[in-house]
């Protein structure tokens, strides 16, 4: 009799061992950084989130990606004390919720449908709470905009408010049990629909949204209050197009894309010269112009430049803006080659031409506008700490020690 027990005991115990190594490979880590683990299951989870928040693209990647840059983001705020409260957390949420008008429960409710876990998306809201907190504690001092530089920025037109957009809009709900035949509606419009009159007929006809009485049109929109993966989109079909079917929370919609335009004024003239430099130790070495070479590849604006300053020394990097007639004559001889953002490397400096500067033109003065001030000061502060977020978030991640499972 003991002997058929533990033959039924060691049979049962093979026939889990499959469902236990499944269980075991899901919550063990894919990654590590600095010792901590992102699993499986957190990798898949965040990319059910990200299709659920209308993410477009490879998002098993994407996830992977912005979960690593999660836990950097979450050491470097218990390196310095750094906590939220359930209080903030909630804020958060009944923030992004409310933007996506629903309530907070209609959010998660909407998530749930989606096969995405409540703490899933507390933990997204957590990191991004942390990391607002620890660039506020590094560089808000280090971001404070100057009356002089506001003066400045707002005659030379170099502050920007993104691009807009002008759309027409199709949307159309679904429930558990429409969603696969809503977006083959979507998809079929997206691909039959050309042209104006033909796109205002079927919002009239299809909408559910309250601009279908105008045949779905809305008004200009910044860029920056979409996703950022749609607005990405929408600026690389360009005015003219027509998107396929973009996933929202509980809906599919597809875009007439009627106009973009920069909001930045333009140059009428030049009289003066934004311009930043930063001195690179070494002079025209070929491990120092390997190091400019590298710099000037991963930055696209002076901003950019700006957050990479922070690995040197503060007197090594300086933005000015000076009339034409008094940049000096071999740095403006550079700065008339180059358009905005572009840089140079072949100017030294020093006794013995010891630094390689590293010059960047930042801009040409235009004429002067006068715009909201309260506004324009708020842009270039948004600016000026996300430069240093993303500057000391690459930090992190070179310093970091990153394993791949």
């Amino acid at each position: 009799m003991a002997r058929k027990l533990t033959t039924l005991i060691f049979t049962l115990l093979l026939s889990l061992t499959p469902a236990l190594s499944n269980a075991a490979s899901q919550y063990s880590a894919a990654v590590t950084i600095n010792g901590q683990g992102v699993t499986y299951f957190e990798i898949e989870q965040r990319a059910l989130m990200l299709e659920a928040l209308g993410t477009i693209g490879d998002v098993r990647t994407q996830a992977r990606e912005d979960l690593i840059d999660d836990r950097l983001r979450q050491q470097a705020g218990r390196a310095l004390g750094l906590t939220v409260t359930d209080l903030e957390v909630q804020a958060g949420v009944e923030e992004f919720a409310k933007r996506v008008n629903m309530t907070s429960k209609q959010f998660f409710d909407y998530l749930a449908e989606n096969k995405v876990e409540r703490e899933t998306y507390l933990d997204f809201v957590k990191s991004g709470l942390i990391w607002r907190k620890v660039i506020q504690q590094k560089y808000q001092n280090k971001a404070f905009i100057t009356e002089a530089e506001l003066d400045t920025a707002m005659a030379l037109g170099t502050v920007s408010f993104g691009a807009s957009v002008l759309l027409s809009e199709i949307v159309l709900p679904y429930d558990a049990d429409t969603k696969a035949e809503t977006l083959d509606l979507a998809s079929e419009l997206s691909r039959t629909i050309h042209g104006t009159t033909e796109f205002e007929e079927a919002a009239i006809t299809f909408s559910a949204a309250p601009s279908r009485e105008s045949g779905g049109k809305l008004d200009w929109a910044p860029v920056s209050a979409l996703p950022e993966t749609i607005g990405n989109m929408l600026l690389a079909m360009g005015a003219g197009r027509i998107t396929p079917p973009i996933p929202l929370p509980g809906a599919y919609a597809i875009f007439y894309i009627r106009g973009i335009r920069d909001n930045r004024s333009a140059a009428t003239r030049t009289l003066a010269y934004d311009y930043a430099t930063l001195l690179l130790p070494g002079g025209r070495s070929p491990a120092t112009l390997a190091t400019a070479s590298q710099l000037a590849g991963s930055i696209d604006t002076c901003n950019d430049l700006l957050a990479k300053s922070t690995a040197y020394p503060e007197e090594y990097y300086q933005r000015q803006v000076v009339a034409t007639g008094k940049v000096p004559a071999r740095i403006a001889g550079e700065l008339a080659k180059l358009d905005a953002n572009e840089v140079s490397t072949v100017l030294t400096s020093g006794e013995n031409n010891e630094f390689l500067e590293f010059l960047m033109l930042c801009g040409r003065t235009n004429e002067i506008t006068e715009g909201n001030r309260a506004e324009v000061r708020q842009a270039m502060f948004a600016q000026r700490m996300e430069a240093f977020g993303e500057g000391y978030l690459q930090e992190l991640k070179g310093d970091a020690i990153i394993l791949e499972k």
